[in-house]
């Protein structure tokens, strides 16, 4: 029997004041903070203040390692798979470095995991702009489910892929040989995928909110969903490469739109709301173009009706209106924004 009930794996990177809010949220949880193994793998940080913070908590928390990597990755992949091989319980769970769990997280989780000998469980989220806090919604409600296929409930890939929602049967990853990706970006999508494939047993709580993602949008502190960086859209694409490749490799195509059609709407949408040159677009819509075209040859078109001027010219590899029509379509997205903002003050 294992000492520790949950190993929750962190990667970080010039975290600073986060790590303690983060170490609150470990500390107050129900399952006892003594059953839960915290393994920090630290990404080549520069802010001395991170490297003590770790250094502190790996002093004083005989359940706290602080593994410090002597190079940057740039990615959260290398780190999650070093803590996966670093882990000492039978379960884990993936946080990022700046958000918080809800004190009963990981006693639902547990409990729900190992009572069912499930190979992997989600839960929901909350997103937290400020002092607001928003529940995220899903297609399935208030519904939970238990499958032993993925095929039996295919809208299972609609959920987000958002890896820190999930605790996982360590022996079930291992015997898959489920890794994250490293050097590249969509590692979670691809987790999530090939998990979801693998599993002979996963339970979503659709109604059981376990986790705290903090969105911010200011510079130099910005939430991943804010980044919009060509080398971060380019690393994206990399990232859908890996997942298309699995399956492509186990004869799973018929289900690439299950797959993917969320987030090319959530890939295009960030390539629209960027600033990026137009010389830019091209080289990112080149690089996408083949997965688009599966795409709309699979299921006619993306979620998003705004898009379908988009449609012939990715059919055709005309890049060139590609890029003109996504501008003109921000131009769309920003007077309707400014006209929604005019309305709303004169009315209030």
């Amino acid at each position: 029997m294992t000492r520790y009930k949950i190993s929750v794996i962190v990667p970080t990177y010039n975290s600073g004041l986060f790590l303690n809010s983060f170490m609150d949220s470990m500390m107050y949880q129900s399952i006892g903070f003594e059953n839960i193994q915290i393994i920090f793998v630290d990404d080549n940080s520069t802010d001395e203040y991170t490297l003590s913070l770790l250094k502190l908590f790996e002093e004083n928390y005989s359940n706290v390692k602080s593994i410090l990597l002597d190079e940057n990755s740039g990615f959260p992949g290398k780190g999650r798979n070093i803590g996966i091989d670093s882990s000492d319980a039978d379960y884990v769970i993936f946080s990022d470095h700046d958000d918080t769990y809800m004190p009963n997280s990981f006693e639902v989780m547990y409990n729900t995991i190992s009572e069912n000998d499930a190979d992997f469980v989600i839960t929901n989220y909350y997103k937290v702009f400020g002092d607001e806090k928003v529940k995220v919604e899903s297609v399935f409600g208030n519904e939970h489910v238990h499958v032993n296929d993925f095929k039996d409930d295919l809208r299972l890939f609609s959920l987000d892929p958002s890896i820190w929602t999930k605790i996982f049967k360590k022996q079930f990853l291992i015997d898959n040989n489920i890794r994250f990706l490293e050097g590249m970006l969509a590692e979670d999508l691809y987790v999530f995928v090939v998990s979801l494939v693998k599993s002979k047993s996963t339970i979503y709580l659709a109604d059981f909110y376990s986790y705290n993602y903090y969105i911010r949008n200011v510079e130099g502190n910005k939430s991943t969903i804010h980044i919009r960086s060509a080398k971060y859209l380019y690393k994206m694409i990399e990232g859908y490469r890996k997942v298309n490749k699995f399956l492509e490799e186990n004869n799973l195509q018929e289900y690439y739109s299950d797959v993917f059609r969320l987030h090319f709407v959530y890939w295009l949408t960030s390539l629209i709301l960027s600033d990026l040159s137009n010389d830019d677009k091209e080289f990112l819509i080149k690089n996408i173009n083949d997965l688009f075209k599966k795409q709309l040859e699979i299921a006619g078109g993306f979620d998003e009706k705004i898009y379908g001027s988009l449609y012939e010219p990715i059919l055709n590899d005309d890049y060139n209106k590609i890029v003109k029509n996504i501008n003109s379509i921000k131009l769309k997205r920003n007077i309707v924004g400014l006209f929604s903002n005019k309305f709303k003050k004169s009315s209030s």
